[in-house]
């Protein structure tokens, strides 16, 4: 069984990993908004895409597709339910080119369009 230190993290993990892995979390939390590919993400994070994955969902348990896509849903649920913002700048803000897009991946996420929370 894998031994977790106290702040979750994987025992074991080189740390060149982690600190990649870390370093692209940030780079995720700091503008979901960010179009940035899977192997810029990892260049920028120092590493290659392979042991980014690897590393990624060893140490958080989900992808970094999963994830960014949480972190892109939790947002826009949040602008949906506290700011008058149309959808089509939240689809925006939260990454997404076309509001047709945003619109399929919110339902397809939360199992409600984004206008339904709004009523």
């Amino acid at each position: 069984m894998e031994k977790r230190l106290r702040n979750g993290y994987m025992k074991g993990c080189p740390p060149t990993v982690l600190r990649s892995v870390i370093s692209a979390r940030e780079l995720i939390n700091a503008d979901v908004s960010n179009h940035i590919l899977l192997k810029d993400l990892a260049h920028h994070s120092g590493t290659n895409e392979c042991t980014l994955k690897r590393g990624f969902k060893n140490i958080f348990k989900t992808s970094v597709y999963q994830y960014l896509l949480k972190k892109r849903m939790r947002y826009a649920k949040h602008l949906l339910q506290s700011t008058d913002l149309k959808e089509r700048e939240i689809a925006a803000l939260c990454g997404y080119e076309s509001l047709a897009g945003f619109v399929t991946t919110f339902r397809r996420y939360f199992g409600f369009k984004p206008h339904q929370l709004r009523i």
